[in-house]
């Protein structure tokens, strides 16, 4: 078959609109996901999962229809972030990987969603360590020989959020604007520790948790930023500051290298800068074609 009779089926079928080819793209990435992990570096996986997806669903999202219909939104996100409050005292500025699945309504434009997100530094500032440390601060192993102890930020959160998209120009691009959004929800951090040499037992398994600062409580995540979803739907961000407002405490019994359990209540803030990439699927029909 010669290329141009398979370019008129393949566009013959969006045309169609047949919702299973969604399903196709997305089990071919899957396959070709399975082969990368075989053959290439694990911790590229994720992106390029996630660009295989974007363009196999995106070259299916190119109806003949507006951005002012019922929207569902598939965003990955990355951020910077600086620890604020109590935290402060813990941790030092870190990068953060996130998600979020939204909803936006019609020409109401009200946004309802969830997210998750995951941070991974390493400048830790409470050394948990301390306690078997000599005066030249060696640590010394379970065995009597020293031994490094490499001590990680590790943060989780996770919730719900809403708000509602302000239209920069509602009729030339009612999906583009201010995008300002509230959110509630859950936050967990503690301290990773790592024995480079295996020989420090006092850090491993149950013994862990009396040094890893395990900490967790409600949110409270304001959200302001820019949205733009393009109308040829290859071009989809969304950028802003939060403000993650921690209500935290210890959820150890001791900790044992402070001879005590940790019993005030703890504000843990997080200042973001983040921007993501999205998938848009748009639910319905809009009164207005795109002129392409």
């Amino acid at each position: 078959m010669r290329l141009q009779e398979v370019t008129s089926v393949f566009k013959a079928l969006i045309e169609k609109e047949e919702n299973h080819l969604v399903f196709l793209f997305f089990l071919v990435s899957l396959i070709i996901c399975i082969f990368v992990i075989q053959s290439s570096d694990m911790r590229y996986l994720p992106f390029i999962w996630f660009f295989i997806f974007y363009a196999s669903v995106g070259a299916l999202a190119q109806k003949k229809a507006g951005n002012d219909v019922n929207t569902l939104y598939f965003t990955f996100t990355g951020a910077y972030q600086l620890p604020k409050g109590d935290l402060v005292n813990r941790f030092g500025s870190t990068p953060n990987i996130g998600f979020y699945t939204d909803f936006v309504s019609g020409k109401s434009s009200y946004i309802f969603g969830l997210d998750a997100s995951f941070s991974f530094g390493e400048k830790v500032k409470e050394d948990v360590g301390a306690l078997f440390r000599t005066p030249e601060g060696v640590l010394i192993g379970t065995d009597q020989t020293a031994t490094q102890l490499f001590l990680k930020e590790r943060v989780f959160t996770y919730g719900i959020h809403f708000g509602k998209l302000f239209a920069l120009n509602k009729k030339k691009n009612p999906r583009s604007g201010i995008r300002a959004t509230i959110g509630v929800g859950r936050i967990r951090h503690w301290i990773k520790i790592t024995d480079e040499f295996n020989s420090a037992n006092q850090f491993k398994d149950a013994y862990a948790k009396g040094y890893d600062r395990l900490t967790a409580g409600m949110t409270v995540t304001p959200f302001l930023g820019y949205q733009y979803t393009s109308l040829n739907r290859y071009l989809n961000f969304v950028a802003g500051v939060e403000y993650v407002a921690g209500f935290t405490r210890s959820q150890r019994s001791w900790d044992f290298d402070l001879f005590k359990k940790e019993e005030a209540k703890r504000f843990d803030g997080i200042l973001g800068f983040r921007i993501g990439f999205s998938l848009p699927l748009f639910i319905g029909d809009s009164e207005r074609d795109i002129e392409y």
